[in-house]
């Protein structure tokens, strides 16, 4: 019976995003133009792509953001510590 009230619940979150539409919250922040988002209802991961759409978060996702996020975060140590303004 608990396996049944589990997905009667998951069934009313995703008809809840079904008719009313997903609520995405910023997760992660990769860098300035890619973000990850999460919907609080359904738990459903998103990102965006270039244009700036929404698109499911697969796993080949994860591991290029994984990517463009160390990448990112390089860029800024490497532009504040060793290329600074003040010489």
């Amino acid at each position: 019976m608990k396996t049944n009230y589990l997905e009667e619940k998951s069934f009313t979150k995703n008809l809840l995003c079904t008719l009313f539409g997903h609520h995405y919250v910023e997760v992660k922040k990769v860098n300035n133009h890619f973000k990850e988002y999460e919907c609080t209802h359904c738990k459903l991961q998103v990102t965006n792509d270039n244009k700036g759409n929404k698109i499911v978060l697969t796993s080949e996702l994860k591991d290029i953001n994984k990517t463009l996020s160390y990448l990112h975060l390089k860029r800024q140590f490497l532009s504040h510590f060793y290329f600074s303004r003040n010489k």
